[in-house]
């Protein structure tokens, strides 16, 4: 009885194909999250960069464990960008 039930939820769910996509596309979303965390290698780095209304933020790891976030809105992707990656490292060589 549940198994026919969960069958028809999932046809009547799939049988609207943007839906369908979108679900597909949450499954992958998720297995490429679990990937990544299962893979020692990827773990080493990892970076988020994203645009709110007032301009683009990030953070960063670097493989030596460093942390670094940038919370102020700058105009540009490349800009983030670079100050993550680029400007942070000269920092450290520095000191």
């Amino acid at each position: 009885m549940k198994t026919t039930l969960m069958y028809k939820i999932v046809n009547l769910l799939f049988k609207w194909e943007n839906l369908r996509k979108f679900i597909f596309a949450e499954v992958d979303y998720y297995n490429s999250i679990s990937r990544t965390l299962a893979d020692p290698e990827e773990m080493k780095t990892a970076s988020v960069i994203w645009c709110e209304s007032d301009g683009w933020r990030g953070w960063h790891i670097k493989d030596n464990g460093t942390y670094y976030f940038h919370d102020l809105p700058e105009k540009s992707l490349s800009d983030v960008f670079d100050i993550i990656y680029y400007k942070e490292e000269e920092k450290q060589h520095a000191m």
